[in-house]
């Protein structure tokens, strides 16, 4: 995987600059594995011109066009489970989000992203405030907040061992209830999880949709 080694000098100065951005927000960390050329990107997450080409070359690569047959699936979930406050994580450009938003404008939808240069590009597509800077790692200052979270295409690009803490999270931040919706392409291998049920799957081109269900509690669905 040399070609999406960041030298180790090029890695501080990205790192410097990211931290100055305007979205970046104070106390926000990157791991080291976050540093790389992601997809080949020049600069991986880390500049404008990386983001644009992800935007424009490699998203549409990954969904394979069926970006909208995917937006479409989870709007249906969302409307049949009754979710009002949709959390995404990850949300790169934010192009889902506003997909899934045009589609259901009554629902609340929110964002929380680690690169501040997908930040800044996602909030010029949704509004201000709409996408927050920080690590979806760490959700504990939404605990039960959310109706439904959804991750598409994020938990793959994890180490192994970050996957199971990342799923995790998002379940702790759904209410009892609640849903989480991933979607990955079909050869990454998902993490499991002790509080989060399937409920169905789907597919779209290479990618394939889970359907989770956080336990209700004593009584309610399991």
């Amino acid at each position: 995987m040399w070609l999406q080694t960041l030298p180790s000098g090029r890695a501080a100065k990205l790192l410097e600059a990211a931290l100055r951005h305007p979205a970046a927000e104070p106390g926000v960390r990157y791991p080291a594995w976050y540093l790389r050329r992601w997809h080949c990107l020049p600069e991986g997450y880390l500049s404008d011109r990386s983001v644009v080409l992800y935007d424009r070359v490699v998203r549409p690569v990954y969904w394979t066009g069926n970006g909208s047959r995917g937006a479409r699936l989870i709007a249906r979930w969302l409307e049949r489970t009754g979710a009002r406050r949709v959390l995404e994580v990850a949300p790169g450009p934010g192009r889902l989000l506003a997909s899934l938003r045009n589609r259901l404008p009554a629902l609340e939808f929110r964002g929380i992203e680690l690169s501040p240069y997908f930040v800044g590009m996602a909030r010029g597509r949704l509004g201000d405030g709409a996408v927050i800077h920080g690590d979806a790692r760490d959700l504990s200052r939404a605990m039960g907040v959310f109706d439904a979270v959804v991750a598409a295409h994020y938990l793959g690009h994890l180490p192994p061992d970050e996957r199971g803490v990342a799923f995790e999270a998002m379940a702790a931040a759904v209410r009892p209830g609640g849903s989480v919706v991933t979607v990955e392409h079909r050869w990454h291998r998902w993490p499991e999880s002790g509080s989060l049920r399937l409920k169905a799957r789907r597919g779209a081109g290479f990618s394939e949709l889970r359907f989770y269900r956080r336990a209700a509690g004593e009584g309610g669905e399991r």
